[in-house]
């Protein structure tokens, strides 16, 4: 059963990359139908009084991009929001501190040369930066936002909220040096490894896109699972947040 396309029921698309980041959504929702493209289930439904179609997109680049997709092709959207967890790359950032962003940087697209890895193909003028930036109406709808976002404090404190660059790639990250060579090639706030996919399918289909990314480790080890609860619950908040602030229509 394909999802209705009548233009007032443009939804936010909304996509994780983990099951109990998405759940977090889905349990909250009034769920209208379930659709299945491709292995993905996308539940198309309410949340917080929006039209919403939400799906774990599962982990990586490709994986994500090909949900992205899909959302696109299938969903009248009117912006894609992408909820969950990463590895902080900044040392100010402490666990359940969120970054929000529009645009991304893929930090593993780019040329193995004598002297090292290089970002981008320099060679191909389109490919010379491997920055995804999208329609910035979701993201400038929340960081205007005057209200306090009721986030979950973590470690004795209160998250802060960041706005700032976020960096994709297909490692996930658990090393100090790879850490900081991440940091110093990009100037990232944070790693993960699905935005900039994201990114790059609402930028071609010209629809804003939002990046909540909640910090759940420190990008040096391996162990994200003790922080990755509260610093998912933090990220669906302000996915909360947003869709009760979405006016009608979006520039």
């Amino acid at each position: 059963m394909e999802a209705p396309s009548h233009p007032s029921q443009k939804a936010v698309g909304i996509v994780g990359a983990l099951p109990e980041e998405v759940a977090m959504l889905t349990q909250a929702m009034e769920i209208h139908s379930v659709h299945t493209h491709l292995g993905r289930q996308f539940h198309q439904g309410s949340l917080a009084g929006q039209p919403v179609v939400a799906v774990q997109g599962g982990v990586g680049k490709v994986r994500a991009a090909t949900t992205a997709a899909l959302l696109v092709a299938h969903f009248p959207l009117r912006g894609i929001i992408f909820t969950g967890v990463a590895g902080s790359l900044a040392d100010h950032l402490q666990m359940g501190d969120v970054v929000l962003a529009h645009t991304a940087i893929e930090h593993d697209f780019g040329t193995g040369r004598p002297e090292g890895f290089v970002l981008g193909i320099d060679f191909i003028p389109e490919l010379r930066h491997p920055l995804a930036e999208a329609d910035s109406a979701l993201y400038d709808l929340i960081v205007a936002h005057p209200e306090r976002i009721p986030l979950h404090p973590l470690q004795g404190r209160d998250p802060i909220i960041y706005q700032g660059l976020v960096a994709t790639g297909d490692v996930f990250v658990a090393d100090a040096e790879l850490r900081r060579q991440i940091r110093e090639r990009t100037g990232a706030l944070v790693v993960e490894m699905e935005g900039a996919a994201v990114v790059r399918v609402a930028q071609e289909a010209g629809i804003p896109c939002l990046l909540v990314r909640s910090v759940s480790d420190a990008g040096n080890d391996a162990d994200f699972l003790s922080f990755f609860q509260t610093a998912a619950l933090n990220s669906a908040a302000i996915v909360h947040t947003v869709l009760q602030s979405l006016p009608q229509t979006l520039l």
